[in-house]
């Protein structure tokens, strides 16, 4: 599980999203999950949201797409400097 704690550019995190080869999985407050590469209305509110004190938590469900989210998150981090 990956924790994000700000997304700076929700359109670079969402092509990440659609370009992984499994399941990405948003888990939901309520011990929920959804998955983003199939839920529309979840990117939608992506776009307009910023994580909270909590930040968003993600599964994967295909290893191989480890490396991108990590970039991603790096790339974040960097940004936030």
């Amino acid at each position: 599980m990956f924790r994000i704690m700000m997304l700076p550019d929700a359109e670079n995190f969402l092509n990440v999203v659609q370009h992984s080869r499994g399941q990405v999985l948003l888990h939901l407050p309520d011990k929920t999950f959804c998955d983003l590469k199939r839920d529309n209305t979840a990117r939608q509110m992506l776009r307009a949201m910023r994580p909270s004190q909590e930040g968003l938590c993600i599964s994967l469900s295909d290893a191989r797409d480890v490396p991108a989210f990590l970039d991603y998150m790096i790339g974040s981090a960097r940004q936030g400097q």
